[in-house]
């Protein structure tokens, strides 16, 4: 369940990329998508850390000058969309991480089940 923060959260995501994709700043004749965006610094942040775009300076205090990367490209178009490739890509990336930690963090579980098995087992067969 979403809560108003997500939405909120989720809405800027879509709204920083697509001002960089569909109403970049024009240089020359290159594919290069870039754009300068008044938005917080977290946004920004969130949008590195899945490699969707690359900071290239600060202007003005919340004025941000980014340029897309590849992945940004594909949440247009190939997902056709922010909420599309969130669900896909990201969900998914963010589901696996915490199956990693949750099987770093209880490791020791299948151990204790093989030996309980194990011991089973031995009784029964003295039995």
């Amino acid at each position: 369940m979403k809560t108003k923060y997500d939405n909120i959260f989720q809405k800027e995501i879509e709204r920083i990329l697509d001002i960089v994709y569909n109403h970049p700043i024009k240089i020359g004749n290159t594919k290069i998508k870039r754009a300068v965006v008044e938005t917080e610094k977290r946004y920004i942040d969130y949008l590195i850390r899945y490699n969707l775009i690359s900071h290239l300076n600060t202007t003005r205090g919340c004025e941000f000058g980014i340029q897309l990367e590849s992945n940004g490209f594909e949440v247009f178009e190939k997902y056709k969309g922010w909420d599309n490739y969130k669900r896909k890509v990201i969900d998914r990336r963010t589901s696996i991480e915490k199956a990693k930690e949750i099987s770093v963090k209880y490791w020791w579980i299948p151990i204790i089940i093989s030996i309980f098995s194990i011991t089973i087992s031995i009784i029964a067969l003295f039995k």
